[in-house]
C-alpha cells in the first residue's frame, strides 16, 4: 500500500495530463459508436486473453462488473477513473489486481485485447472527470461519460474472483511492444519506474471485474 501511495503521488499529475486524451484515443483506436449503459453477459463462455507472468492466458467472466456507487460518477455505469473505491464487492483486503493497459496513440501493434466498449462484463462507459480536474481545468463535462477505451490486460497472478482494476497509460508504440513481449507485471513495473518510458500509472478506479484464469493460449 505504501508503495502504491508513493508511486501515485510521484506520477499522478503526469498520468492525469495524458488521460485527457482518452476520448480521442478511444475514437481513433476503434469504430464503436458512443455507448451508454453497461455490458451484461453473465455467461461462463465469455472470455478474453490477458498477460500473466510472461504468458498469455485465457480469462473467463461468469459475473458482471461492479463499481462502488459510493464514489460519484456521471457515467451510466457508475464507474470512475482517478478515485479508488470505498468498498468492494466483497470483503477481501488481499484482492488481486488487474492492470488495464490503455494505449494513448493510434494503431497500436499488437492490437488491444479489447476494442472500444467491447469486452464482456466490462462497463461500456466511464467517467474521466476526476482526471480532468487534476489538471486545474474549469470543467470536466466533455470527459464525464466516455466509451470505455480499447485496452489490454496484465494480471498480478493467476487467481480468480474479484479483481481491483487500475489503469496504466501507454503513450508510444515502443513501450507497447515491450509490454507485449514481456507479458508480465514485472515488465510493466520496470517501465513505470523508468523515466520517459511511455508507461505511466497505475491510476485507481472504483471498478472491479469478476473472472477466473482458465487456461493458457
Amino acid at each position: 500500500m505504501e508503495k502504491f501511495k508513493l508511486r501515485r503521488s510521484r506520477r499522478f499529475g503526469a498520468v492525469a495530463s495524458l488521460f485527457t486524451g482518452l476520448l480521442v484515443a478511444s475514437l481513433s483506436i476503434g469504430t464503436a459508436a458512443f455507448a451508454s449503459g453497461s455490458t451484461v453477459q453473465p455467461v461462463s463462455s465469455a472470455q478474453t486473453p490477458a498477460w500473466s507472468n510472461g504468458q498469455t492466458v485465457t480469462i473467463q467472466y461468469p459475473q458482471n462488473f461492479f463499481c462502488d456507487k459510493s464514489v460519484t460518477s456521471a457515467a451510466p455505469s457508475g464507474c470512475e477513473v482517478g478515485q479508488d473505491s470505498n468498498v468492494g464487492p466483497v470483503a477481501n483486503a488481499g484482492r488481486s489486481v488487474l492492470y488495464v493497459l490503455t494505449p494513448l496513440f493510434p494503431n497500436p501493434v499488437p492490437a488491444p485485447m479489447c476494442g472500444v466498449a467491447s469486452c464482456p462484463n466490462h462497463p461500456l462507459n466511464i467517467d474521466l472527470s476526476r482526471i480532468y480536474g487534476a489538471l486545474g481545468a474549469t470543467s470536466g463535462i466533455s470527459v464525464n461519460n466516455v466509451s470505455l477505451p480499447a485496452h489490454s490486460h496484465i494480471l498480478d497472478g493467476n487467481a480468480g474472483g474479484w479483481w481491483d482494476v487500475k489503469i496504466v497509460a501507454v503513450t508510444n508504440q515502443a513501450a507497447w511492444a515491450k509490454l507485449a513481449a514481456g507479458k508480465s507485471q514485472a515488465t510493466m513495473d520496470a517501465l513505470i519506474n523508468t523515466p520517459n518510458s511511455g508507461v505511466l500509472g497505475p491510476i485507481p478506479t472504483n471498478l472491479y471485474l469478476f473472472f477466473n484464469v482458465v487456461g493458457r493460449r
